[in-house]
């Protein structure tokens, strides 16, 4: 399917098929040239009880529900909020206030077995079922998840077969080759996520045209009950967590996910001219266009790059300090060569010490888990120890009385080459979690000299935008 623009929806980029009982809650940043919409870029299908919760800040092309509306559009919703005006939003028809969620405001949900109000509209937890299969393949852990990947891109799935996952999986920050890579090898069996989630993997779009967990489900596949937490890495073609195109059934799946918007991109699918029930996404698409930044006694050299954003500044070598051993971080995988960013020239020189990372990043209530993308470049000449912590200032909003920083994550050492995906954010010290909403919290980076484990540079701050929800 041929787009003019760039396309981008909380939950599908584009739809031509049918979507009932499914909802996005994906904040979608402003990208140059780009449709947004709070749940479909463009519907050329039916949309069915569906519900946009997310946000589409900036200007542009865009809308609550659907950017571009040339489908059936029945019983589906935007919650909007208290800051907004009509006059912005060419589907303010389908809005409802955010407090205004009740069984008059939906009289054709399903309030007592599908949906839910209480804590905002949601899903209640219900499994698709999978009987009358001839063989079950059961995915337990890793390496049997990738050998299963192997088989099904190798070979046609047998439709009498049934792959089962039986375990929560960390992929540990990998890059993942999408199952059905594309229109020729289609997946046209059945996954089964048995309720179990995928975590901690990275989709390359511009290795893959049809970027997903997924690449392209067939008209025969069939992929339900199945959780998925990762990072998306823009600036390929068609993209989305789930599957880059659908023209299959997909039913009682969630995504979590953060990234960079590429050509057609979705919160869920992509593009899908199958059918997809009572599944959600949540998650942050697009970045800031700018980060403010402090630093103390050091010179900064800022690079302006999409997708993460680059640092990179100058070593001071005067008043070195030793300190205690700092352990290598046991999380760190080698940064795929092919991905690296690399400084201009002239830009690089023996003391630099340099850093990556994300500048934003989305937290599921469920896990605390969410994509820092912290990296230290191979040409960097120092490691560094990350610190991510709560500011006194989202203390005081909290009505929680720390007083000073409170650490929610340090990495260990991270050595040039090496970098941390995904990052785990620990309870307050009372034991309560970070509730639902945005913070921006203090990351410390530490840069150490690998060699002498001396502390080679003014320790710098930075921000990071978190979104707990």
């Amino acid at each position: 399917m041929a787009l003019q623009k760039k396309l981008a929806g909380g939950f599908a980029a584009l739809n031509s098929g049918r979507i009932a009982d499914c909802y996005s809650k994906v904040i979608l940043r402003t990208v140059a040239g780009m449709v947004r919409g709070g749940f479909c870029g463009e519907n050329r299908g039916t949309l069915e009880r569906c519900a946009a919760q997310g946000r589409v800040p900036g200007k542009g092309e865009k809308g609550g529900l659907c950017a571009r509306q040339n489908g059936r559009c029945r019983q589906s919703i935007w919650v909007r909020t208290e800051d907004l005006e009509e006059a912005d939003w060419q589907d303010w028809s389908y809005s409802v206030d955010g407090g205004g969620i009740w069984e008059e405001t939906l009289p054709e949900w399903d309030l007592k077995e599908c949906w839910h109000t209480e804590g905002g509209l949601g899903l209640y937890d219900r499994p698709a079922s999978c009987d009358g299969f001839q063989r079950i393949v059961p995915i337990r852990n890793r390496k049997e998840l990738l050998e299963c990947v192997q088989q099904l891109n190798g070979a046609p799935a047998d439709p009498g077969t049934l792959y089962r996952l039986e375990a929560d999986l960390d992929l540990g920050g990998m890059a993942w080759t999408p199952i059905g890579l594309d229109a020729n090898t289609p997946f046209e069996g059945c996954f089964d996520g048995g309720g179990h989630l995928i975590r901690n993997f990275v989709l390359n779009s511009r290795r893959h045209p049809y970027a997903g967990f997924f690449g392209w489900i067939g008209a025969g596949g069939t992929v339900q009950n199945l959780a998925l937490d990762c990072v998306l890495l823009g600036g390929g073609s068609i993209a989305a967590p789930l599957c880059g195109n659908n023209e299959g059934t997909i039913s009682n799946c969630t995504v979590s996910f953060h990234g960079a918007p590429s050509r057609c991109t979705g919160g869920l699918a992509a593009q899908n001219s199958g059918i997809i029930t009572h599944s959600a996404a949540v998650g942050t698409l697009g970045r800031k266009a700018l980060i403010p930044w402090w630093a103390a006694a050091l010179l900064l050299l800022l690079l302006c790059i999409p997708a993460p954003l680059y640092f990179s500044l100058t070593a001071q070598a005067a008043a070195q300090e030793v300190f205690a051993p700092v352990i290598l971080d046991p999380n760190a995988k080698p940064i795929d060569p092919e991905t690296e960013l690399t400084p201009e020239p002239g830009q690089q020189t023996d003391t630099s010490a340099s850093f990556i990372m994300n500048a934003e990043m989305y937290v599921s209530t469920e896990n605390y888990v969410g994509s820092a993308g912290l990296r230290c470049p191979s040409w960097s000449s120092r490691g560094f120890v990350a610190t991510v912590r709560l500011t006194p200032e989202d203390q005081a909003r909290l009505g929680y009385d720390g007083g000073d920083f409170v650490t929610l994550y340090q990495s260990g050492l991270i050595a040039p080459g090496y970098g941390v995906d995904v990052i785990t954010l620990a309870p307050l010290p009372d034991g309560s979690r970070l509730p639902a909403g945005t913070y921006e919290l203090s990351v410390l980076l530490e840069f150490y000299d690998m060699e002498t484990n001396e502390k080679s540079a003014v320790n710098t701050e930075v921000p990071l935008e978190v979104t707990v929800g």
